[in-house]
């Protein structure tokens, strides 16, 4: 995923985690079966039911649970009601809201100028699979077939949820919540016993995030996510290439990181990868993780984990690359160039990485960011950027940085 860590929720980035850890999660757990009692169970239970039930028991509720979570976040007040409204109707019926919001901010004309960025950049990702120097070549055929296999969505789904069996009333807020998370359970149930229906969304067409699901060995970019920053249908492709383009990039590494090589084409559970090239790739995936544990920049006391959030390192650094090269291939088209200046004076490589790094501008709160560096697999926004771009040649290039100089890494770490 590529997760902005504030309230866009870049959470599922998700679909990028670890399956290996699963039966160590499900032993734990069956162990606090046996050591805790049945009453602290059924307290916790219960607890664990009021917190998620929080936002529909009323205003007492909820800010009893704002006063929790900004303890941990550092918010200073609760959202306004329109922005409330919004989630709840987004979480209960989101494909609902997407109609109307694709409707409003959506339309072909982008769809189709962002899937040719999607085919571009896989076209950049073949040509580094044949470039590279430590995959074996019956495993970069493997490679060929999986990316071949990929499933692009994007902005929304091909056919919506059908809610029309669905009752919301005006009666009972909490009910209406209920129904609904009912709803979908019962939904996804269907699923049971059937073939994989690799056209399915996790996310909601609003939703301001991506993903890479290996199991459907599809990549995922919800229309909220093609909107500015990211992408702009008023803008060039120099600055959507930046920007979103960098986005595509990451989630397509991401089928081919420590995690993806373990589902092949089908998204089945098969590591296709010799023993050769995981050990080069975990050697080079270790100098990515020691480059990202420092410090972070402008957050006194607040170090980040580089050996957590290494696959989400590596496939920023993979994304920005696949992007700039699908950037160059498509200004080659037009008989344009990245040399090629602008009115005032900026290169395309200058504006392309200018774009990048727009992308990533979001302030963090001490708290939130104390909290964050915890526990998401993804970098400091601050990191996101300066660690990337410092290892590329090309940026040192476009803005004249020298050897010596904090934006020129003197270890330049890459895997893709």
């Amino acid at each position: 995923m590529v997760t902005w860590p504030v309230q866009k929720s870049h959470s599922i980035a998700f679909l990028a985690s670890d399956h290996s850890h699963q039966p160590d999660f499900f032993r734990a757990e069956n162990k606090l079966l046996v050591d805790e009692d049945l009453p602290t169970w059924k307290l916790y239970l219960r607890w664990q039911l009021l917190v998620a039930a929080t936002p529909t028991l009323g205003t007492a509720w909820r800010d009893a649970a704002f006063t929790f979570d900004s303890s941990l976040g550092g918010e200073k007040e609760q959202p306004p009601d329109w922005r409330r409204c919004t989630r709840a109707v987004d979480q209960g019926v989101g494909e609902a809201l997407g109609q109307v919001y694709v409707a409003q901010v959506f339309p072909p004309e982008s769809k189709a100028r962002a899937l040719k960025m999607v085919q571009d950049i896989e076209s950049a990702m073949g040509r580094d699979i044949d470039s590279v120097s430590w995959m074996q070549p019956a495993t970069k055929e493997e490679a060929h077939l999986k990316l071949a296999a990929v499933i692009n969505k994007i902005g929304y789904p091909d056919k919506w949820i059908d809610y029309s069996s669905l009752i919301i009333t005006r009666d009972s807020y909490p009910m209406n919540v209920e129904r609904s998370t009912a709803f979908e359970l019962a939904r996804q149930l269907t699923f049971i016993g059937k073939p994989l229906d690799r056209t399915q969304w996790v996310m909601t067409p609003p939703t301001v995030n991506a993903y890479e699901d290996p199991q459907s060995n599809t990549i995922n970019f919800p229309a909220g996510m093609l909107q500015p920053v990211y992408f702009d249908a008023g803008k060039d492709d120099v600055i959507n290439y930046g920007a979103e383009g960098a986005i595509i990039g990451h989630e397509l590494t991401h089928n081919f990181d420590d995690q993806g090589r373990k589902f092949d084409l089908k998204g089945n559970l098969r590591d296709w990868w010799t023993s050769e090239d995981a050990r080069q790739y975990d050697e080079r995936g270790a100098c990515v993780a020691k480059e990202y544990t420092v410090p972070v920049p402008g957050m006194p006391g607040v170090q980040q984990n580089g050996k957590l959030t290494q696959g989400e390192n590596t496939a920023d650094n993979g994304g920005i690359y696949l992007a700039l090269s699908a950037l160059a291939a498509d200004l080659k088209q037009q008989g344009k160039t990245l040399e090629d200046k602008d009115q005032h004076g900026l290169t395309n490589l200058q504006r392309f990485f200018i774009a990048y790094g727009t992308a990533w501008c979001d302030p963090l709160r001490p708290e939130f960011a104390q909290t964050l560096v915890k526990v998401d697999p993804h970098s400091m926004p601050v990191l996101r950027v300066n660690n990337v771009l410092a290892n590329m040649p090309e940026f040192q290039k476009a803005f004249g940085c020298k050897a010596g100089q904090p934006m020129v890494h003197e270890t330049r770490c890459r895997v893709w």
